[in-house]
């Protein structure tokens, strides 16, 4: 419905995130940079945090393809209450299977 008003080309609101439509304002940018840095530099756990739809899950999905493929491993944990022991067991799992 939007698409067709707005004249867009394709629809920005799909199901999962598309770092095509990421606005990289300053602090966005500060953001990926800080990412790719810890990423790249092996520094191990990075946590990002903030409020839903700030653009989290985008601006990881952008970060991630930036690399290149099979040389980074990452596991997107989306259950905030995991305890320690369930949380390390879904981490490790999903490392397992890459």
């Amino acid at each position: 419905m939007y698409k067709n008003f707005f004249g867009l080309r394709a629809l920005p609101f799909g199901a999962s995130p598309d770092p095509h439509f990421l606005c990289l304002l300053p602090h966005t940018q500060d953001a990926l940079a800080c990412l790719q840095y810890g990423i790249a530099s092996r520094r191990g756990f990075i946590v990002m945090t903030g409020e839903v739809g700030t653009g989290k899950t985008t601006l990881l999905k952008t970060v991630l393809d930036t690399f290149v493929k099979g040389r980074v491993s990452s596991a997107f944990v989306f259950n905030p209450r995991l305890d320690m022991l369930d949380f390390l067991e879904f981490v490790l799992t999903t490392l397992a299977f890459r």
